[in-house]
């Protein structure tokens, strides 16, 4: 598939008005150590942005069943039914660009951040992006070769790649690290050695990086709960988390300068047809759910997944040119802390953050006061209070719902590590390829290619070990 990131690159021009001219800054793009940390901060931000917002989201839609292929398209039909090998780029595109681009240039933030004073500021947020790009990695393909790796102060030619619960410690270890920084100094570094100009994300604000670092922090630990039980708590009591979205959200609709999903499948492939509604929606929410009208263009009319939904029959998936790419939410933050007060067995603070968290999810939709009738007793999201099963069960379904045209990626790691919402919903096979729910990414062909220790292929079907068996 096509590759966007001239999407973000463009978009970052328009807005990068605190930072030097970054584009200029090396007549080779490989020597990304010569460039100022100010260069390197939006450079990997921007690059993250197309990832997530264009291979992720389309992978994303698919996988976690917001979305089915047309009838009367066939560009994602292998996503649609796994029918994917090892040359596909949309593994190759990941792995080339977070691995092999993006580590680097935070890796050269970090160190010249470790030599320069009044950079702590930097340091939270480069730690922090490299934190979530590690998380995504292994999220995807398990093992990452970090230790040895591009992010590693001396990398190997051909490195050994730590199992993913190494990779699971090692991004805890970073975001402690991050946890443990002084918030007076980095607020005074910030003040003093501003990033306001460069920070494509935040824009600056150090206390929203930190409430970020906190809110992936409780994410990972929740992938083993049981081991991370004390370390969840102690969160908890601080309650330090996202406020508000962690977003890039410089597009304009303009070619080459718009979201990167709208950029390929609406203006480039220049089609009506695609990325069609998917039923499991209505199986989750309300029909007259307002947020339906902002997720689906018409309102929610879809096709099982697996089978192929008609034009004139199901609903589009509403894309915007201006619709940012999401790393965080205030709603996930919420929806978090709901999930671990009920495996906790507090089954009251765990409805405080589930109402807040729904409420916050139809205000991202412009549908803010519209919740409290879904909430209220015997309103169709009432929580209900039952076995901590049930209670994570609800939680979840509504975590997913509030990701249609948000952080559809997401999504789909949480319905490995929960098992909600339950896949097989009325799926048939359209194909005759689609058998079982793709699990995980496969290595692409450059990996092995390169390197006689990367690891052996797994097919898509194999759980991690932090999934639901």
């Amino acid at each position: 598939m096509k590759k966007y990131i001239s999407t973000a690159l463009l978009a970052l021009t328009l807005v990068a008005t605190g930072c030097r001219d970054w584009l200029d800054i090396n007549d080779n793009p490989n020597y990304v150590s010569e460039a100022e940390m100010s260069d390197l901060l939006p450079t990997a931000q921007l690059l993250t942005a197309d990832k997530v917002g264009y291979d992720l989201g389309l992978v994303g839609n698919f996988w976690s069943q917001y979305v089915v292929q047309c009838n009367e398209t066939n560009q994602y039909n292998n996503i649609m039914d796994y029918n994917l090998a090892v040359s596909e780029s949309l593994f190759s595109s990941i792995w080339s660009y977070s691995y092999s681009r993006i580590l680097p240039s935070l890796k050269s933030i970090l160190s010249k951040s470790a030599v320069t004073e009044n950079s702590s500021n930097f340091e939270l947020e480069a730690k922090t992006m490299a934190a979530y790009n590690i998380y995504i990695l292994t999220s995807l393909f398990d093992k990452v070769a970090l230790t040895e790796g591009s992010f590693s102060e001396e990398p190997a030619l051909e490195p050994n790649f730590d199992s993913g619960e190494e990779v699971q410690a090692a991004i805890i270890k970073m975001l402690e690290e991050v946890r443990a920084l002084n918030a007076d100094q980095v607020a005074a570094d910030e003040a003093g050695n501003s990033t306001a100009g460069c920070d494509m994300i935040l824009g600056g604000d150090v206390e929203a990086w930190l409430q970020f670092a906190n809110t992936l922090y409780l994410k990972v630990l929740m992938r083993d709960f049981s081991a991370n039980k004390s370390k969840i708590e102690a969160l908890l009591s601080e309650d330090n988390f996202l406020a508000r979205d962690v977003k890039f959200a410089q597009f304009v609709n303009q070619a080459d300068k718009s979201n990167p999903l709208y950029e390929s499948d609406r203006r480039q492939l220049n089609t009506t047809e695609n990325i069609r509604c998917c039923t499991d929606i209505l199986n989750i929410l309300d029909p007259a759910d307002p947020r339906l009208e902002y997720f689906y263009e018409g309102g929610a009319t879809g096709a099982a997944y697996g089978t192929k939904g008609k034009q004139k029959e199901t609903s589009r998936l509403a894309i915007e040119a201006t619709d940012p790419v999401y790393f965080g939410t205030a709603a996930e933050a919420l929806f978090l802390k709901a999930e671990a007060y009920a495996r906790l067995g507090d089954a009251a603070n765990a409805k405080t953050s589930y109402d807040a968290a729904v409420e916050e999810s139809f205000s991202r939709c412009g549908e803010s006061g519209a919740a409290g009738a879904y909430l209220g007793e015997g309103g169709a999201y009432s929580f209900k209070s039952g076995s901590t099963e049930d209670m994570v069960h609800q939680i979840i379904n509504q975590k997913w719902a509030s990701n249609v045209r948000c952080m559809p990626i997401e999504s789909w790691f949480d319905i490995n590590r929960t098992g909600y919402p339950e896949r097989g919903t009325d799926i048939t096979l359209y194909t005759g390829v689609l058998e079982a729910p793709a699990c995980r990414y496969l290595y692409p062909e450059s990996s092995a290619l390169y390197n006689r220790n990367s690891p052996e292929v797994e097919p898509l079907t194999a759980p991690m070990w932090w999934h639901r068996q």
